[in-house]
């Protein structure tokens, strides 16, 4: 997968920020649709590149990540200093309509694999250096201030 640049919610000026309402109406929508599911809370810290529903699917605490500049979707499992542990989930992709949803081999691949296709601007670089991004979720999921 090709970083593209504002992907890291520098030089983003370019892109548009995507809603958190439609955010919101989708993770309503898995949560009415899927049995034994609900909603811990809604998270739209606007320091992070994304916005972020916690949720309770068949006695799994869930992460939902919706970049905020871009039209994807990540799951996760997350500790407390907000690290993610991403996963595959493509039984929940049909709540995410004109949404990609990645996956977690993409998300855990290393950053420097394939580094000539990306076009992360040179101050995004910078931070995924300073912040030790290793993988393509590191630089897509952020929460770098």
């Amino acid at each position: 997968m090709r970083l593209t640049k504002g992907i890291t919610g520098f030089d983003a000026e370019h892109l548009i920020e995507q809603e958190m309402r439609s955010f919101q109406s989708m993770v309503y929508h898995l949560v009415t649709s899927e049995p034994r599911s609900k909603l811990l809370q809604f998270m739209d810290d606007p320091r992070a590149v994304y916005m972020q529903a916690d949720i309770q699917l068949d006695n799994e605490q869930l992460t939902i990540l919706h970049h905020r500049l871009m039209p994807y979707v990540a799951f996760a499992m997350s500790d407390k200093e907000l690290t993610f542990r991403f996963l595959t989930k493509p039984n929940l992709h049909k709540y995410f309509p004109m949404r990609k949803c990645l996956e977690a081999e993409v998300l855990n691949s290393l950053l420097t694999r394939d580094k000539e296709l990306h076009s992360l601007s040179d101050v995004e670089w910078h931070y995924a250096a300073y912040y030790k991004s290793e993988t393509l979720g590191d630089v897509m999921f952020n929460y770098w201030d």
